[in-house]
């Protein structure tokens, strides 16, 4: 199939940036941080470059990218298409704090 393309998920944790410019997780009312899922998309702009970098969803939401992993092309209807990949990254230690809340859930 021609229209075939490479399809990932990733699984992040919404940002937001401090008056300092500096990310941290985005909580909800009772400070929890709730990790979601999203895949590349046909439209999707940029290239995945590695964990803690920053994407873009449809809604604008910014999130730091914590794991990824392949997905096969017919299952990608499961998942939410992302709009694109920024050139930010988080840093090594929101990432780490990151991986642990992703594997404690």
């Amino acid at each position: 199939m021609k229209n075939k393309y490479e399809v990932q998920r990733y699984i992040g944790l919404p940002v937001v940036s401090d008056n300092s410019g500096h990310y941290m997780f985005k909580a909800d009312e009772q400070g929890n941080t709730k990790a979601h899922s999203w895949r590349t998309g046909k439209h999707t702009k940029g290239k995945f470059k590695q964990v803690g970098q920053l994407l873009l969803t449809e809604n604008n939401l910014l999130v730091a990218i914590i794991h990824a992993e392949p997905m096969a092309f017919k299952d990608r209807h499961s998942e939410v298409p992302l709009q694109r990949f920024t050139t930010e990254f988080i840093s090594a230690e929101l990432l780490a704090q990151g991986q642990e809340i992703i594997a404690g859930k």
